[in-house]
């Protein structure tokens, strides 16, 4: 009986840190060029996390040959990171100067207005799609 019980209160408390995609929530998802390089690009974002803590570790992009990488800017420059942390029941905001999704080998055939599918791989709960629409603004910093 006592062990049956321990098996149901860790059950209980393991289930209780499990994060699950649909906790995730994108808001205004956009892609920009760069004013420097046209085959690069940047996403940003707002993440909310409405489970338990978790991590960006990866991203892919639907357009073929084109690599994603997560990047954040320390002392003026941008560096590549492993992972993008989300705290449980907080916004994360992906922003120019900050944490943001870098774009490489764009193909020129990609414009203002094209949406494309972006994958986030979560740690904890597994992949998120999101829809992209590369946008009008530049990106000044790259």
């Amino acid at each position: 009986m006592m062990r049956e019980a321990a098996q149901v209160i860790f059950l209980v408390l393991f289930l209780t840190h499990v994060v699950y995609a649909q906790d995730i929530s994108i808001i205004d998802a956009e892609a920009q060029f760069s004013d420097m390089k046209p085959d690069l690009g940047a996403v940003f974002m707002k993440i909310e996390n409405r489970g338990s803590d978790d991590s960006i570790i990866g991203a892919r992009v639907s357009i073929p040959g084109v690599i994603a990488e997560l990047h954040d800017v320390k002392d003026g420059a941008m560096v590549k990171i492993d992972r993008i942390f989300l705290p449980g029941e907080r916004t994360v905001e992906l922003k120019k100067g900050s944490l943001h999704i870098m774009l490489f080998n764009l193909p020129i055939e990609v414009k203002e207005g094209d949406e494309f599918t972006l994958t986030l791989i979560l740690e904890k709960a597994g992949k998120k799609d999101v829809k992209v629409r590369f946008q009008k603004s530049h990106m000044h910093h790259h």
